[in-house]
């Protein structure tokens, strides 16, 4: 009998724009579930508790050490699991060029009905001792983040993608909606006579799952 394949490691990451909720929904189910995933937040915080540290230079150590750790396991061929606002090229190029080749890609995408409300939740999080986060880069992480998305979708083995604009609250855990999912490089959800009751910040994004999977012209 021929030998069975193996399955390729998982790059598994946990996007969304700052204030998308990506930490309290998909961060706290691996939690409960005992994975462990990185957190460029937390690690910047551990660096700052350590260290007499802005928070720019914090949040530039954090992200240089996830980008390592992210080829480290690349090179290696071992499971990764991160969070990332996917905002910029440098870590969807990665993406890109490990899937298929050395690694499978696994998303859960959080996101917001507009880039304002972004700005709310963190300036809500920033009242409650958490730390800022420029404007000007939540409103460039907003387009870049959709943008890459759409980039990934031929190159996922999963993606989920989330809308987490209904408030709760405090202390509730918040309960998205499932706006689209791809399992197994397969579209699973939803049908294309979905797309007209799509939040308008996602439209961009299911639709180009449609055209990807032959559902649209």
């Amino acid at each position: 009998m021929p030998a069975k394949s193996r399955p390729l490691p998982a790059l598994t990451v946990l996007a969304g724009v700052n204030g998308a909720g990506k930490s309290s929904i998909g961060g706290e189910a691996l939690q409960a579930a005992g994975a462990v995933y990185f957190n460029p937040d937390e690690y910047a915080h551990q660096l700052r508790s350590r260290e007499t540290l802005s928070q720019v230079k914090a949040n530039a150590i954090a992200w240089a050490y996830g980008k390592a750790k992210l080829e480290a396991a690349i090179a290696q061929g071992t499971d990764f699991t991160f969070e990332s606002t996917l905002g910029g090229k440098t870590i969807t190029n990665l993406l890109t060029r490990a899937a298929g080749k050395s690694h499978q890609i696994d998303i859960w995408f959080v996101g917001l009905k507009s880039v304002d409300l972004h700005l709310q939740r963190v300036a809500s999080r920033v009242a409650q001792g958490g730390h800022p986060i420029p404007e000007a880069a939540i409103r460039q992480r907003w387009i870049g983040s959709h943008e890459n998305i759409i980039r990934l979708i031929p190159h996922v083995t999963t993606l989920r993608l989330f809308d987490n604009s209904p408030e709760v609250a405090e202390g509730e855990i918040p309960d998205p909606t499932l706006l689209l999912s791809i399992q197994n490089g397969q579209l699973a959800y939803p049908g294309p006579d979905v797309l007209s009751t799509t939040p308008q910040w996602a439209k961009p994004i299911v639709a180009a799952a449609y055209r990807h999977f032959g559902l649209m012209g």
